[in-house]
């Protein structure tokens, strides 16, 4: 019987492979930590799935579809990571562990976390806008135990956010290669824990 050649089909480990939307995303996540963002092209992850690009369009609308569904797998995935982290601990301890997490997510996916940090495709996806605004509940519920609620823990989440997003980004640019990163790191998230306590 002559093999498959059917376009919507790859080849995994020397078994064919029927394409989906699922298996694609996937796909695309590992292309990022690899290639990185700008190099994510429909043709470019086709060619990684051994396939050609119009099969993809079987499964995703367009190369932005693409984008935004990795995208809000990825803040999906920080999110389950923080909360996973943080679960059933409370005040500085909550705060070093989901901060540990933070950084170490982004080492080891750095073109995900790169996409997690890109700017927002427009002001008409009211869905990425709502999602990303999510990503910050998991801290929002550890600054409770510090009784801060309302705009007082929002205002806190975002001020853990920058200075999470700014010191990877320091990292990644190569700014803390001279350093004891590990330490400083660890200096910084006990700052901000003392400021919390202080709040």
């Amino acid at each position: 019987m002559p093999p498959s050649t059917d376009p919507a089909r790859t080849r995994t480990s020397g078994r064919a492979t029927k394409l989906s939307r699922d298996l694609i995303v996937n796909a695309a996540l590992s292309f990022l930590d690899r290639e990185g963002w700008d190099a994510l092209t429909i043709n470019a992850l086709a060619g990684q799935l051994g396939t050609k690009g119009p099969s993809l369009y079987n499964h995703v609308a367009s190369l932005d579809d693409l984008r935004r569904t990795v995208r809000m797998r990825v803040i999906d995935d920080i999110i389950s990571m923080i909360n996973t982290a943080a679960e059933g601990r409370v005040r500085e301890d909550a705060v070093l562990v989901m901060a540990g997490a933070y950084r170490s997510y982004a080492h080891h996916h750095p073109g995900r976390y790169a996409a997690f940090t890109r700017l927002p495709f427009g002001d008409d996806d009211p869905g990425y806008a709502a999602a990303t605004r999510l990503a910050a509940a998991p801290v929002i519920a550890v600054l409770a135990s510090y009784g801060l609620d309302g705009e007082q823990a929002y205002f806190a989440a975002l001020e853990f956010w920058s200075a999470m997003h700014g010191f990877v980004l320091l990292e990644m640019t190569g700014v803390m290669d001279d350093v004891d990163a590990d330490a400083v790191f660890a200096d910084m998230v006990q700052r901000l824990a003392a400021g919390l306590r202080k709040q």
